[in-house]
């Protein structure tokens, strides 16, 4: 029997609750997907998994699994090779058996959420040849130790970097070429930006620094500063401002100083004063702390508040994480960010989510709690496309001015001066 969803026949059929014995082998885990198993199983039910660690697993969930299941539930880490396997077995009562093999791994994601397929066994026979399997990588994979859970955790970062990058540059190229995408269609006569200015942010001229491109970059840079021009003077009433260096108040037209040495953006960040800046012990840059800022993509506009990207944004990052263990911050971080309205989106260690996915303040919170200042970005904001008439040439001044009234509110709750 062929089945989408494995969360189905896990509620539908009250499947998990029968369970006695369980084997999982997955290629990666979640707190969240650990849970959805672990929370419906009976608190006698024994757990045996084995997983690898091709596929990012946050060191969360192993920490868990050692610190308060050890006796109920054994974690084994496959490394002999790439691990990709994903069989779910679970002996029930009267002797009888039921297995999944399919595609999701064990996250909420595989279990319920993406596009995963599973072909059900009941068979005794090909049950028991599936336990014969298990049994061969289990017994041949390292058990969970205290010390392989700490290398893991200086090495994870780097691996969920690497995995935030791939699936940023997989949903760009995405929205480039389908869902009916063509410059073709549309309008940019009065557009502020135009076709020219987006493919000058192009992926295939993101690593070339011929004068021909570079000249193009300094069309784009232009632009920015002339924007920059129109609403200066509000948005210092705000008290924000740009880059105390004239010749910096846009990003490096360079690609060497941008990641990966690719230029595919080009912005204007506006933050505290130089003054303010020079409090710190050492001074600050504008580049290191909190931020809003204009950001014009190969196919966007982003009317952003960055907290951080990554390694930056220290002093306000941990304040706000300390915060909300407010019940009154709580509410208040909720509060403002719904208020921001229909379009907007948080962003935290590569997860992006509308604004209105989250129900309440502890969910939010829930979510906020992925921050980590050292390894990932936090961004919260609004995106415009080719076309959008916020963005013309008659309203992009307005559009931005009333975006910077309503996150300038949530940047001021976020900072810890």
């Amino acid at each position: 029997m062929l089945i989408k969803k494995l969360a189905v026949p896990f509620i539908n059929n009250k499947l998990l609750q029968q369970v006695e014995h369980c084997y999982i082998a997955t290629a990666a885990i979640s707190e969240s997907g650990f849970d959805f198993i672990r929370s419906r199983i009976s608190p006698k039910c024994k757990m045996e998994i084995v997983t690898g660690l091709d596929i990012p697993t946050s060191p969360e969930v192993l920490r868990k699994i050692w610190r308060h299941y050890q006796g109920r539930i054994t974690l084994h880490i496959y490394t002999r090779n790439f691990f990709h396997a994903n069989v779910y077995i679970f002996d029930l009562p009267f002797r009888k058996a039921v297995a999944f093999i399919g595609s999701g791994h064990c996250t909420l994601g595989g279990i319920k959420d993406h596009e995963e397929l599973f072909y059900q066994v009941t068979d005794t026979k090909d049950i028991e040849n599936l336990k014969s399997w298990f049994t061969g990588y289990y017994e041949f994979a390292d058990p969970l130790t205290e010390e392989l859970i700490q290398e893991y955790e200086y090495l994870y970062p780097t691996l969920k970097q690497r995995d935030i990058a791939s699936r940023a540059e997989k949903n760009d190229f995405i929205s480039l070429t389908t869902a009916g995408f063509s410059w073709d269609h549309i309008r940019f006569k009065h557009q502020y930006f135009k076709k020219e200015d987006y493919l000058a942010l192009g992926s295939s001229k993101a690593q070339i620094n011929t004068p021909e491109v570079q000249a193009e970059r300094v069309s784009v840079q232009y632009k920015l500063i002339q924007l920059h021009e129109l609403i200066k003077d509000h948005v210092h009433r705000l008290k924000l401002h740009e880059n105390h260096h004239p010749d910096q108040i846009v990003s490096s037209l360079d690609p060497a100083d941008h990641a990966d040495r690719k230029l595919r953006s080009m912005w204007i960040a506006y933050g505290p004063g130089e003054a303010a800046l020079k409090k710190n012990d050492p001074p600050a840059r504008l580049i290191d702390v909190m931020q809003l800022q204009i950001i014009l993509r190969q196919r966007e506009v982003g009317i952003w508040l960055i907290p951080g990207k990554p390694n930056t944004g220290k002093s306000d990052r941990e304040y706000f994480k300390h915060k909300m263990n407010d019940e009154e911050y709580r509410k208040q971080f909720f509060s403002l960010l719904s208020g921001l309205g229909a379009g907007h989106w948080i962003e935290i260690a590569g997860d992006k989510k509308p604004i209105e996915s989250f129900q309440n303040e502890e969910t939010l919170w829930e979510f906020t709690k992925a921050d980590n200042w050292m390894h990932y970005a936090f961004f919260i904001g609004k995106n415009y496309f080719p076309g959008d008439n916020e963005i013309s040439s008659e309203q992009i001044a307005t559009t931005i001015t009333k975006e910077f009234d309503k996150l300038v509110l949530l940047y001021n709750l976020l900072r810890c001066d």
